[in-house]
């Protein structure tokens, strides 16, 4: 077989391996925690090992997810990269052409391809150095005899290891020679970097003898100095990297490693972090959730929600406008990610508030756009889930932060920013002098009919969490085959096809987000092992005097984190640094919660680099100028609402246990 012959027969064999894994670990995340809750309920008695096979499973949901991710090119940047599973390729990619936009100039040119090696052989070398430390984690940190039902450890524990190894090849392997060659610089780099682990692994084959030992000493010696000494230039490259367009679980994960490694820590930390991360509770639930709600945008339920929606409030001036905010709202709380909310169904939304004459293309676009990520502080939204998480392992045991308080205390503050974009909607139309159409009892039920089922998605979990009946990962799981049965069953929306269709395209997002989780843990244990919290909290106590300067000094900050971050990976950076700070204030840890999602929400739509202004170009085809224009008065909106929750604390409280 020639060489070329091999290579296409490893990028056919490989996706397909990948997504086999990835599709028998999220059946068992689907099917196991329904029959432990049944067993449970039914019999007193849950299934002896659902909770290890469940925990387990998401390691390796989550490591081939983002393996799927790196090879589409899709993990998360500072540019905001979401990709189509069926497609394989950026949205991005030629947007500029287009646009009619001018084509760049020969030194953009060859600035953009500095930038593009740059970010490969970022994402190639610390692909790389998380598949040697993880390796050496397998080996060194799991008894041989340990064994999850009847299956050893090691064997999910490998699923790190294995899923960098394929980013590592995916990142090679990706269009672009120059890119390439970065590439397998970035490899080399990476297992140069590395070698400490490398030489911690081979030193439990029991290779012992004088000259090896002696090799091993000097390689591990090798590395442990270029992190040392180079520390803060590897960090600094790392976060150049990152505007050029590394992506963030490469940036965050980098810095995170070197850390580890120029202070004389082993480098299997960081994977030893990220798999106590996947293991934690509710961690599950994630995507669950983003499954679920691939399921509702693949079905058709955008179009059938929209129907009711504009039924149930056309009477109403801007009704349209206010069916556009619950719809986006709705599929944000499941999907956990505004892009998706924005590339699906930011087109469709924006066409029927034009057609309705309630509002100019310019406004549909903004308000469509600035509603993508207002779901985020509802429940069962992905982002109060992972800061509740976040919370308590920062609290430590016996804090006040209980995932169910977050969500009372985010429903008032996120009702609130529903309302106020729905109220831009019904000015807008006030001001454009539509009429309202009649309300018909009739073809409100005519349309209700077929989304009910659909629309008692979040009465259900909702119902199953606040009653206690299951947990997030339950609830998660009950979601998803409630939705198959719908889809399937009543409302035909999907075949078996078009769930599997479903299931890859949410893969994308499930590793892009999931590998953000997985890396940035090990920079949170680093911030707290080193007292950085703490050092941080004496110096902004002696800046901000008063508990109103500090809350003033935290969103001005949060919203720049929000701009240039995801959520996700800004809750587990910034989360460690922020909460000591609140309690230093003696502020409510619900309400800083809740001011801390609603900043990183809002930071979506903050210029010059929210990540919502990026996908709504790309959605609607427009300039970013022209979209950052739009979306500005729908920010100032979202800012008023966010400076009433932030100096109105009892908006976020009144709900919690006394």
């Amino acid at each position: 077989m020639t060489k070329s012959a091999l290579s296409r027969t490893l990028r056919r064999a490989l996706p397909g391996g990948v997504e086999a894994l990835a599709a028998l670990a999220a059946l068992v995340l689907v099917v196991l925690p329904v029959l432990d809750l049944v067993f449970a309920r039914v019999f007193y008695h849950g299934i002896g090992p659902a909770g290890a096979l469940i925990d387990h499973s998401l390691v390796v949901l989550a490591f081939m997810a983002a393996a799927t991710a790196s090879r589409h090119g899709s993990h998360l940047s500072l540019s905001g990269s979401i990709v189509d599973a069926d497609e394989g390729r950026e949205p991005g990619t030629g947007l500029a052409a287009r646009q009619g936009l001018p084509r760049p100039s020969t030194l953009r040119n060859v600035l953009a391809l500095c930038a593009s090696c740059l970010a490969r052989a970022t994402e190639a070398a610390i692909s790389t150095m998380y598949f040697w430390a993880s390796l050496s984690l397998v080996f060194v940190g799991f008894d041989v005899a340990a064994r999850v039902w009847i299956i050893p450890t090691r064997v999910f524990a490998g699923a790190i290891p294995l899923g960098f190894l394929f980013m590592a090849i995916h990142a090679l392997g990706r269009p672009g020679k120059i890119q390439g060659v970065a590439a397998m610089a970035g490899i080399l780099i990476g297992s140069v970097l590395a070698g400490s682990a490398i030489a911690n692994l081979l030193g439990t084959m029991g290779l012992h003898s004088a000259p090896l030992a002696a090799g091993f000493s000097g390689f591990s010696d090798l590395s442990t100095r270029l992190l040392s000494e180079g520390r803060l230039i590897l960090s600094f490259l790392l976060i150049v990297a990152g505007v050029a367009g590394a992506p963030l679980f490469a940036v965050l994960g980098g810095v995170a490693l070197v850390l580890l490694g120029g202070t004389g820590r082993f480098l299997e930390i960081a994977p030893s972090e990220a798999y106590a991360l996947l293991r934690g509770s509710s961690v599950a639930s994630l995507p669950l959730f983003a499954i679920a709600g691939f399921i509702l945008a693949e079905s058709g339920a955008g179009r059938r929600l929209v129907a009711v929606f504009r039924e149930l409030f056309g009477f109403l001036p801007g009704g349209e406008a206010i069916a556009a905010v619950l719809v986006c709202a709705f599929f944000t709380t499941f999907t956990g990610a505004n892009g998706v909310t924005i590339i699906a169904l930011g087109g469709l939304l924006a066409g029927i508030l034009v057609e309705s004459g309630c509002a100019s293309p310019g406004f549909a676009r903004g308000l469509v756009a600035s509603s993508g990520a207002i779901g985020l502080l509802l429940p069962p939204s992905a982002a109060v889930i992972l800061y509740g998480i976040n919370a308590q392992y920062i609290y430590g045991e016996g804090s006040r932060v209980d995932i169910t308080e977050l969500f009372k205390g985010s429903l008032v503050p996120g009702l609130l920013l529903v309302l106020a974009m729905s109220a831009a909607g019904v000015y807008e139309a006030l001001r454009r002098g539509v009429k309202p159409r009649r309300f018909e009892a009739k073809a409100a039920l005519r349309v209700l009919k077929p989304a009910l089922p659909e629309l008692l998605t979040p009465v259900l979990a909702m119902g199953l969490y606040f009653t206690g009946t299951a947990g997030l990962t339950e609830i998660g799981a009950v979601t998803v085959l409630y939705l198959v049965l719908v889809e399937t069953v009543f409302t035909k929306g999907l075949d078996v096809p078009g769930l599997y269709r479903a299931f890859r395209r949410s893969l994308p997002i499930i590793g892009g987000t999931l590998a953000i989780l997985a890396v940035a843990r090990g920079l949170s244990f680093y911030l707290i092992d080193a007292d950085i919290p703490n050092l941080f909290t004496n110096w902004v106590k002696a800046t901000a005097t008063s508990p109103f300067l500090f809350l003033l000094f935290l969103n001005l900050a949060l919203l720049v984190v929000g701009c240039m971050m995801d959520i996700f990976s800004a809750i587990l950076v910034a989360a460690p640094l922020v909460i000591p700070l609140g309690a230093a204030f003696g502020l409510d840890p619900i309400h800083l919660g809740v001011v801390f999602i609603l900043n990183l929400c809002i930071g979506f739509l903050t210029p010059p680099v929210g990540m919502s202004l990026f996908l709504a170009g790309y959605a609607f085809k427009q300039p970013l100028s022209r979209i950052i224009k739009e979306t500005f008065p729908f920010l100032l909106v979202q800012l008023a609402v966010l400076i009433l929750v932030t100096y109105v604390p009892s908006l976020t409280t009144f709900l919690l246990k006394k």
